[in-house]
């Protein structure tokens, strides 16, 4: 089926996606394309839509929404049966709060931009990254498309929230909830395995796993991460003083990090993470847990409309 199944996340962006609704099926209907649209209406809704999507034969799934829907959206593909992940095609129209996908593969933000690149059809076969985690006490699995990350990421993931419940977001509010989040943060104790081989123990600040460059709202944990390369980049930033993370703000987002002396860098295809006391997991800004945690890359699993030239 060449329909495009479109999934409004009716809260990404505080609403705007509901709102701009009308101007994105506008910019589909002058483009000429077939789909259907449905509204998320609950936590989890788009993963539920997406697997009816596709067992009705749709193949082409369209997110208006932030990395929150895509991540949904993205849950729902790898948990169905009905076809390979790698016969699904995933597009967006980046109305979230931090949009660090869509930044990933240089979509744009306007409605009409957006929907030309389904038009376009330039698409590459992205990675997608099993993560398994413990949620009050059971195993918990989800699949990251983006970034994910312990220590303080999860923490200031937490403090976002809710901001957001709050009518708060953006790149700002975010960086606000970073430093808010590193005053009274303590570092847990973690051992790190890369492909069954211990590569860090030690007190740390930050565990970051990448399939894509860009967390926060454009901050850059691991930048030189590349999603259709079959391998996790990842990034530990070990225990500094505080004055330190102040003055290192700006490597997070410059692509710089990995220039810190507290920075230690690998790629591996499965990185296993313990922690004591135990430190929650954010996958693409949403909690889903805690250690112990193992991630492992799973290659070309599901196609990408792209705007990069490559």
């Amino acid at each position: 089926m060449d329909t495009w199944k479109v999934i409004v996340s009716k809260k990404s962006g505080n609403g705007k996606a509901y709102t701009q609704w009308p101007e994105v099926k506008a910019a589909l209907v002058d483009a000429g394309l077939q789909f259907s649209e449905s509204f998320t209406e609950y936590v989890g809704h788009a993963s539920e839509l997406a697997v009816e999507a596709i067992r009705g034969g749709f193949r082409k799934i369209l997110a208006v929404g932030g990395d929150g829907a895509i991540h949904e959206i993205l849950n729902g593909v790898m948990s169905q049966e009905e076809v390979p992940s790698s016969d699904i095609t995933l597009a967006i129209v980046p109305v979230g709060s931090g949009n660090d996908w869509a930044r990933l593969y240089d979509i744009p933000k306007t409605s009409v931009e957006a929907v030309n690149l389904l038009l376009d059809g330039k698409s590459i076969l992205q990675d997608v990254v099993r993560v398994d985690a413990v949620l009050d006490g059971k195993p918990s699995r989800r699949y990251m498309m983006n970034i994910g990350g312990l220590g303080i990421d999860a923490h200031v993931c937490w403090l976002f929230e809710q901001e957001k419940l709050k009518g708060k977001n953006g790149d700002l509010q975010y960086l606000k909830c970073l430093t808010k989040g590193f005053v009274k943060y303590k570092c847990p104790m973690f051992k790190v395995y890369t492909d069954d081989a211990l590569f860090f123990e030690g007190y740390a600040l930050s565990v970051a796993l990448g399939n894509g460059k860009y967390c926060g709202g454009g901050m850059r944990q691991t930048p030189d991460a590349d999603p259709s390369d079959g391998l996790i980049d990842l990034t530990v930033i070990s225990k500094i003083p505080k004055v330190q993370f102040v003055t290192s703000i700006k490597h997070l987002y410059d692509g710089s990090i990995k220039e810190l002396k507290a920075a230690s860098a690998t790629r591996c295809r499965k990185v296993q993470i313990y922690s004591s006391p135990i430190s929650f997991m954010e996958v693409d800004g949403e909690l889903i847990g805690g250690s112990p945690v193992t991630a492992e890359v799973i290659p070309a699993a599901i196609n990408v409309i792209t705007n990069l030239q490559k």
